[in-house]
């Protein structure tokens, strides 16, 4: 025993000396010459590695000893050495990941924990220690890394993730490719009890919170409420431990939810089957039940959803609304949407822009009224294919209704209803405005548009084609850029752009286009290039002209010097635009393709005066005309010189202004509200049913 104390006092003096190799040399040669010391000389061999910064090699001759010896003292001086150390900044990071998660949407765990049970000892590159005080015993869990070297647009799930880097390896290759809006894909990640605790302990989770796409679940079986209730899609990559266990609870999930589609199928189709009849006489009587359905991945079409419902609840009726919850939450399949219709039994199906035969869920029930109210010039509205897909219930309510194009599609005129494009009376309403809000919105001319350079469209949309036709697309449109800016003329007619395209091709070119691309090249012309020269315009004149106290609302215009003094930024729409609206002396209409647009109706019921420009109507795709008289309840404008004499005379003569102003919040409170749009379109379906 003394000759064992003197070498291992040699060695604790090389330690002393820094030559730490050569004294856990000398003590494995004491472990040799002494075996039956081994454990007391590995121990001291594990605190020599931890004194000199080799804490993880410690560690793992720490562990080992104290499952060979049970020994408290080996206990107690883990805990200490690498828990009791860090506990400090476990336990925040616990208590402010719990704080976080509270508040988190994609959060189905315990927002309330219990004490912990499981403590981080080590964390390191490919282990993470820890230490279960219940049983009072250590235990590691082996990292599992992922291995993704190429991107895959799914959703994904992953099983006890405890190291950083893979989380967000797996964030970063599973990003949706090409996102409609802010879609995204879901990540869940689920957790047992033990990883769960060790993750909360581990890691500042705000990082992973900010993504806002991934999912945090504590236990396994809290997926079933992800899958069959909240509605998010089924993963298609799975990471982790435990894959087997995992892809069986999945299966059983997607067997229940196949199985619940079909009860509630089976349950609706009865029911409609059952009840045809009443359904239309809930109608005749002005008190159907509505079912909206609309995305949240939409831009205007989700909030005009929503205020035909409230207008629809104003008058008393029953409704539901379908929309996903968040940008993950995407509702998976029809599934939602069909258990709604079970449960609620609509009388009416309201869509905007889509039709009953887009929703192979609603097969078998042909007795519920489906409503497709049409706002956008969208390919498969505009399909005779569609039209030739209408059934006996399908009602189509239109705001093209009187235009030539719409009326060659061939949609039922014993199931199509006309309407305006209307707004919220309960948003877009005259407000009592303070000091700085005349200051900050007021002024002689608004504009409430987007402007993007017309070159800048030319050569962006050349691009998509091949590069010998690439050089025929750029000089057509920079030749009727020039001739708009050099004669000040705008054209308005699909026909015109025709002529124009097969003149200039004939001329330069002498080739014949196709009909199908000649169209193509005419539509685009005639709305995009059209719309970005004809707003150019305007501008220019006003400008020209000497009028200064201009203010242009929206995307683009800071970007060209002439107009950059004028540009606002773009307008908040609700209550901030109805403001805007309202302390403009003249609100300018500069919509070529429709008179009827939205504007209209937000800038009347502000009580603006709005001044629209004309489109002949022939070629105005939704007539404002056929709602309000031209001259006595809205004024038009229709070259150079009507738009500036216009605007002389009515920044002139206040009183004719208000007139005309008062009497468009009169007239669009009468026709071109949700309120008016919702009670006429019930009125109408009872006399069409």
């Amino acid at each position: 025993m003394a000759d064992l104390n003197q070498y291992m006092n040699k060695a604790f003096d090389y330690e002393e000396q820094g030559y730490v190799e050569e004294a856990i040399q000398l003590c494995r040669k004491c472990m040799q010459a002494f075996p039956q010391y081994k454990n007391e000389i590995e121990f001291e061999i594990a605190k020599m590695n931890y004194r000199n910064g080799r804490k993880e090699q410690a560690l793992g001759m720490l562990m080992a000893l104290y499952q060979q010896t049970g020994d408290s003292i080996i206990h107690d001086l883990i805990l200490g050495a690498y828990y009791a150390e860090r506990q400090q900044e476990y336990e925040g990071h616990f208590r402010e990941n719990c704080k976080l998660l509270k508040s988190y949407p994609h959060f189905f765990v315990n927002t309330e924990p219990s004490d912990i049970r499981y403590y981080p000892i080590s964390s390191g590159e490919n282990n993470i220690w820890y230490y279960d005080s219940i049983e009072q015993g250590f235990h590691r869990i082996e990292r599992n890394r992922i291995a993704m070297e190429k991107g895959v647009d799914e959703v994904s799930i992953a099983n006890d993730l405890l190291w950083m880097e893979d989380i967000l390896l797996l964030e970063k290759m599973t990003r949706k490719v090409e996102p409609l809006m802010d879609e995204e894909n879901a990540i869940l990640l689920v957790y047992r009890k033990i990883t769960w605790e060790l993750l909360l302990q581990l890691f500042d989770l705000e990082k992973l919170i900010e993504i806002d796409r991934i999912v945090f679940y504590d236990d396994a079986n809290r997926l079933e409420e992800s899958f069959v209730e909240k509605g998010i899609s089924f993963p298609k990559i799975q990471v982790g431990n435990f894959p087997e266990q995992l892809a069986e609870l999945l299966g059983s999930f997607y067997r229940k939810r196949i199985q619940m589609h079909v009860e509630y199928q089976e349950r609706a189709q009865k029911y409609y089957q059952e009840n045809s009849e009443e359904v239309l006489e809930h109608i005749r009587k002005g008190r159907p039940k509505i079912f909206f359905i609309t995305s949240r991945f939409t831009t205007a079409l989700q909030y005009h959803a929503r205020d035909c419902k409230r207008a629809a609840e104003q008058m008393g009726l029953q409704t539901e609304f379908s929309i996903e919850e968040d940008r993950i939450l995407t509702k998976g399949s029809a599934f939602f949407d069909l258990k709604k219709i079970a449960e609620f039994q609509p009388d009416i199906i309201f869509m905007l822009d889509h039709f009953r035969y887009e929703n192979r869920f609603l097969d078998g029930m042909d007795g519920v009224v489906c409503v497709c109210w049409i706002q956008d010039t969208l390919p498969w509205i505009f399909s005779k294919e569609t039209a030739l897909k209408q059934k006996e219930r399908d009602v189509v309510i239109s705001i093209f209704w009187n235009w030539e194009g719409f009326q060659k599609i061939g949609y039922r005129e014993d199931r199509l209803l006309q309407s305006p494009m209307v707004a919220n009376s309960e948003i877009y309403h005259p407000y009592v405005l303070s000091q700085k809000e005349k200051k900050q919105y007021g002024c002689d001319i608004c504009f409430v548009c987007h402007w993007f350079d017309a070159d800048s469209h030319t050569k962006q949309y050349a691009e998509q084609f091949p590069e010998g036709v690439r050089e025929y697309v750029q000089d057509l449109y920079w030749s009727y850029s020039d001739y708009v800016r050099s004669t000040e003329h705008i054209f308005m007619k699909l026909e015109e752009f025709q002529l124009f395209i097969q003149s200039f091709i004939a001329q330069f070119y002498k080739i014949e286009l196709r009909e199908e691309f000649l169209a193509q090249l005419a539509e685009d012309m005639r709305t995009s290039l059209n719309m970005r020269l004809y707003r150019e315009l305007l501008v220019d004149w006003l400008i020209d002209a000497g009028y200064g106290n201009i203010k242009l609302w929206g995307n683009g215009w800071g970007d060209k010097e002439k107009f950059k003094p004028y540009a606002m930024g773009p307008a908040q729409n609700g209550e901030t635009l109805s403001k805007i609206f309202q302390a403009s002396k003249i609100v300018v209409g500069n919509n070529i393709a429709l008179s009827g647009a939205s504007r209209v109706a937000e800038a009347m019921l502000s009580g603006a005066f709005y001044m629209a420009n004309y489109i002949p109507p022939e070629a105005d795709t939704c007539n404002i005309r056929d709602w309000l008289k031209e001259g006595d309840e809205i004024v038009f404008f229709k070259d150079k010189e009507d738009f500036l004499n216009k605007v002389h005379f009515y920044l002139e003569h206040e009183e004719e202004r208000t007139r005309m102003a008062e009497i468009g919040r009169k007239k669009a409170l009468e026709k071109l509200t949700y309120q008016k749009f919702m009670e006429n379109s019930i009125k109408e379906m009872g006399n069409m049913f």
